[in-house]
């Protein structure tokens, strides 16, 4: 389904539009210069996919081990801790949006980066 409504990426001048097209990136609210990120915006984008990412966030971040073995994992951890579970599940369906993107985009295999000891 990803790919379905990303295709190969071109559409798309950098990940920030991949994932404000599914609806993923907060909204903005500027005032007399000052500018405000407000939370998700729930009324646009392509609703299914971004649940269906939501939940495999969640799933992810629920099964997330108390030692990190990767990058991510650790980054997930203090994330979990510093903003909480609902914030850091978008922050990671985020991620996921953006990482694939640049996949299709530039055409590259993932590469999990792993924690040295």
């Amino acid at each position: 389904m990803l790919y379905a409504n990303l295709g190969d990426g071109t559409q798309f001048t950098n990940d920030r539009q991949a994932s404000a097209f599914i609806g993923l990136t907060p909204k903005q609210y500027s005032s007399g210069g000052k500018v405000t990120m407000m939370g998700i915006d729930k009324f646009g984008g392509v609703k299914d996919l971004r649940s269906m990412l939501y939940l495999g966030a969640m799933a992810y971040i629920y099964r997330l081990p108390d030692s990190p073995t990767n990058q991510k994992q650790a980054w997930l951890i203090k994330l979990v801790n510093r903003v909480g579970f609902k914030r850091a599940c978008i922050a990671l369906a985020n991620k996921t949006v953006r990482t694939a993107w640049a996949m299709l985009r530039y055409e590259t295999k993932y590469q999990s980066k792993t924690l040295s000891c």
